[in-house]
């Protein structure tokens, strides 16, 4: 068989691309399994890291929790305590996941993460006491973290160009259906009259996490990982798996070509290090993905995920259970806006207008929700406890945080990972996401841990200073590059680098 019949064979077993063009032909396949099967499963790792999320706010609201483990004296202390040690260190394991991403491949990090995230959630099942509890918190975060860092920079490896933006994209989405799972397995449990209220989410969160650190056996390395530790054949075996196509098709040779070509060139210039971050053209995308990161945290978002039953309480939905469902509803709306950004907008809208979109927005309603807890907000002085009688002003508050939350999750909720992954070169990648995820965790424990003492002070000037913060994202985000549909050598030229 020559080699044009075989070029045929393959375009034609990918749905009739002009046969004549088969030597020249740059465009994708419209569908290949194996690369949205690869970014899939790895993408539940998101899950695990969202359930997280939406069962402690649950948990942290149920009474049988609190008294378990706080006392009336304690409880605001104590629990930022739990939620800040726990972003302590995720920010550690976002922080060194640049070493055993580039060291040991982003494929065994994220099972090392799964191992480790799955320890810390025994230790918090078998929470004995507070102790147990805080240890099981503090190993889980490290896990968290890491895994937060591998999966997206595995999925930019991973992916085409044309979709790079969709599949990184898949681990946002599957970390908002985590979140909704995470609170409607809480609001279910939340009737239960024992400690298994707090510990049966937990206990589904652990089985999840196992059964996805066994399932990253059969995925591939990433083909870029291979190429730079010398694993030439292996990274194009990968490759054709991936496309589905055989190894002399032009979508396998021109892009391990430009792999090697850009990796080749990377090595010419010597040991790798940090301070790369921070020269040359590098600079520039650093400091850009900071700003994202950065921002992503001041949006409010870590706020209203952790303490969003709190905060419907304040609202005026005083039951446990209610205010956890009324969150659960906020992760379901979540779940949608992200499906509809992967689908439709990351990758054809751009990255740019997705964030300045969810500035605008959020910013808005930020500012609409504090007015509201400004002008109607009841404090009790000796509780300090927080009612909104009026019904209007506290169904407009509930509207508000909703469209907040979806409106988190179809922007910078999904383009916060999007835009960090792709920017960086070969070099730098690890290094750079490992920087740009630590601080946003290391933001999200400022915030974490301030955001109760914040309200406890002023309920509607936390809502005020997010608000004014999404401001200051929208403005950042009109200097941004657009990043849209170029493939990740190809952002050398868009950075300048000579």
């Amino acid at each position: 068989m020559s080699v044009k019949q075989q070029l045929d064979g393959d375009l034609r077993k990918y749905g009739g691309i002009d046969q004549e063009s088969a030597y020249s032909i740059t465009q994708p396949p419209k569908f290949r399994k194996a690369v949205y099967l690869s970014s899939m499963v790895a993408a539940v790792g998101g899950f695990i890291c969202g359930f997280d999320t939406g069962a402690i706010s649950g948990i942290l609201a149920m009474p049988v929790f609190t008294e378990n483990f706080f006392t009336e004296e304690n409880i605001v202390y104590l629990q930022g305590l739990l939620l800040a040690l726990y972003l302590t260190t995720a920010a550690l394991g976002a922080f060194f996941s640049g070493y055993f991403t580039d060291r040991f491949s982003r494929k065994y990090s994220i099972m090392a993460a799964a191992g480790i995230f799955s320890t810390g959630i025994l230790l918090q099942i078998i929470g004995v006491n507070f102790g147990i509890l805080l240890a099981g918190r503090v190993i889980g975060g490290f896990g968290s973290g890491l895994m937060t860092n591998a999966i997206p920079l595995y999925h930019s490896e991973i992916a085409p160009a044309d979709i790079r933006g969709r599949l990184i994209s898949f681990f946002t989405l599957m970390a908002t259906f985590g979140q909704v799972a995470g609170y409607f397995t809480t609001f279910g449990t939340s009737y239960v009259p024992s400690n298994w209220a707090w510990r049966g989410p937990w206990l589904l969160h652990l089985i999840v996490c196992v059964l996805f650190g066994i399932s990253m056996i059969s995925l591939p390395f990433s083909p870029r990982w291979l190429i730079d530790k010398g694993r030439y054949e292996e990274a194009k075996q990968v490759l054709v798996e991936l496309h589905e196509v055989s190894a002399k098709h032009p979508l396998v040779i021109d892009e391990y070509d430009s792999i090697v070509s850009e990796i080749e060139f990377e090595r010419s210039l010597g040991k790798r290090s940090y301070i790369e971050l921070f020269q040359g053209s590098n600079l520039k995308r650093t400091l850009l993905s900071f700003f994202i990161s950065i921002s992503t945290s001041f949006t409010g978002s870590v706020a209203i995920w952790y303490y969003a039953p709190q905060i419907f309480q304040n609202a005026g939905l005083d039951d446990t259970s209610t205010s956890i469902a009324a969150t659960g509803g906020t992760g379901i709306l979540s779940f949608v806006a992200a499906f509809i950004s992967l689908q439709y907008f990351i990758d054809r809208v751009g990255r740019r207008p997705v964030f300045l979109i969810g500035a605008s927005v959020m910013g808005i309603s930020m500012f609409v929700v504090g007015a509201m807890f400004h002008a109607y907000a009841i404090v009790d002085v000796e509780t300090s406890a927080v009612t909104i009688t009026n019904p209007y002003a506290r169904n407009t508050i509930i509207a508000f945080l909703y469209i907040f939350i979806a409106t988190f999750q179809f922007s910078w909720g999904t383009a916060s990972y999007v835009y960090p992954a792709e920017v960086f070169n070969m070099r730098t990648r690890a290094k750079g996401l490992a920087l740009t995820y630590g601080l946003n965790w290391a933001f999200s424990i400022l915030i974490t841990y301030c955001v109760p003492l914040f309200i406890a002070h002023t309920v509607s000037g936390v809502y005020f200073f997010f608000g004014s913060c999404c401001c200051v994202c929208f403005i950042g985000c009109c200097f941004i590059p657009e990043t849209k549909g170029k493939t990740l050598e190809e952002m050398e030229k868009l950075f300048g680098a000579k």
